[in-house]
């Protein structure tokens, strides 16, 4: 029986777009989201409608790449990036709750707590994957020295 081969340290399957740029989405529209709330604690309550709609688009591109980071762990990604990538919009559909129900500064909080979540995400995604060969379970030797032929 042929063994499944595991992918060597350092390297792993590709990273997929929608994990990328669902996270990228999701900061940029909570991010402007944050300001309007910013505005919003300073008065600008006509905000709100703005405020709310870019919620449930960060939302939805934030489980966009929770989906995404479950295939991708699925296919030999890190458990690590997984769970934080779904974690996320699990937060934001409290805050929703939240924001709704009118608790406005936990609602607060826990929104700072996601633009910064978001960014925390984006840094632990790779920018390219790594290089590297598929190793066998059943090879445990080290690989020889390497010849040099000229």
């Amino acid at each position: 029986m042929a063994s499944r081969p595991r992918p060597a340290p350092g390297s792993g399957p590709t990273i997929p777009p929608v994990l990328t740029w669902g996270v990228r989405v999701a900061l940029v529209l909570v991010a402007a989201q944050f300001v309007l709330g910013v505005l919003m604690l300073r008065g600008s309550w006509n905000l709100i409608n703005a405020h709310a709609g870019l919620g449930y688009a960060a939302t939805f591109a934030a489980a966009l790449a929770a989906i995404s980071a479950i295939v991708w762990r699925r296919a030999g990604g890190t458990n690590g990036l997984m769970i934080l990538s779904v974690l996320i919009p699990i937060l934001m559909i409290i805050q929703i709750g939240l924001g709704e129900a009118g608790v406005k500064w936990v609602h607060v909080v826990l929104g700072s707590l996601i633009l910064i979540g978001l960014g925390g995400l984006l840094y632990t995604i790779p920018s390219r994957p790594s290089r590297g060969k598929a190793v066998r379970e059943t090879d445990h030797e080290p690989p020889g020295p390497v010849s040099s032929r000229r």
